[in-house]
């Protein structure tokens, strides 16, 4: 009997230890590919315009088992900023906009993805954006296309609260005080 209840005690023992041992599932670590992009638009004197982000970095821990876990960390060299518009493009990095002398990147650090509708998620996160750091929640739509997946991420920026523009430029009638963001993502598993 005693040797039965040994046998007994080990086997639970080693199954017990093996579970123990066997890795944490962890998040799929996703970089950036060639091809992906970062908008934004607002209104300039009640007319609608758009630009986009030339240069920009960002790693994305996603698993859509466990959105939970995710973390989404970017950086937007704001410098970069281009609206197919040389006059206003001028004006962007200068202090009064960007201020990119003394702040030259943005920077996005969120996570806590909860589930909205298929393959959709709320994350939350902090910009911080000339010194100045605030809660901007995104949402995202997240798919996977064999190795690759394409995350797509819209958020509000409300421009004032960064100090973007301010002065001359806080009426809403010069320009619009929210600044949609937009990004299409192109990821590759990270090595």
């Amino acid at each position: 009997m005693k040797p039965l209840l040994i046998r007994s005690l080990t086997t639970a023992l080693a199954v017990l230890l093996a579970a123990l041992l066997v890795p944490v599932a962890q998040a799929q670590t996703w970089t950036l590919q060639a091809g992906s992009t970062l908008g934004f638009s607002s209104t300039f004197e009640g007319a609608a315009f758009s630009g986009r982000f030339k240069q920009f970095s960002a790693t994305i821990a996603f698993d859509p088992a466990k959105p939970q876990a995710c973390t989404l960390q970017a950086s937007i060299t704001l410098a970069s900023a281009d609206t197919d518009n040389p006059d206003r493009d001028k004006m962007l990095p200068t202090a009064d906009f960007f201020d990119v002398a003394r702040f030259p990147q943005a920077h996005y650090q969120g996570g806590d993805c909860q589930p909205d509708g298929p393959g959709r998620y709320r994350a939350q996160g902090t910009l911080t954006l000339r010194g100045v750091s605030k809660p901007v929640p995104l949402l995202l739509r997240f798919s996977v296309n064999g190795a690759d997946a394409l995350l797509t991420l819209d958020a509000s920026v409300p421009r004032l609260a960064f100090a973007v523009g301010g002065g001359q430029w806080a009426s809403a009638s010069a320009i619009g005080l929210d600044v949609a963001v937009h990004g299409v993502l192109k990821l590759a598993p990270a090595r």
